[in-house]
């Protein structure tokens, strides 16, 4: 249990589709990457879609997710 990694939320989007290209544009970059939605309460509450990233990575992930953003690859609103 010591070396247990921590996950940490990124971003979160309101469409699983969002969620999914990010989650691959960070995979692409060498950072593993998740993505945690309840589909059920998507579909009552739309509950937003998250993507995960070990809490040692986050900041590099958040550079990629800019970068993905200033290149103009759109993947909607982050919540």
């Amino acid at each position: 249990m010591e070396n247990e990694e921590k996950l940490v939320v990124v971003a979160k989007y309101s469409s699983p589709v969002n969620a999914n290209i990010v989650k691959g544009a960070l995979e692409a970059s060498g950072i593993p990457a998740g993505v945690i939605a309840d589909s059920t309460a998507n579909a009552i509450w739309m509950a937003p879609v998250r993507v995960v990233v070990f809490e040692r990575d986050l900041e590099l992930a958040k550079k990629v997710i800019s970068e993905t953003d200033e290149a103009g690859i759109e993947v909607g609103e982050e919540e």
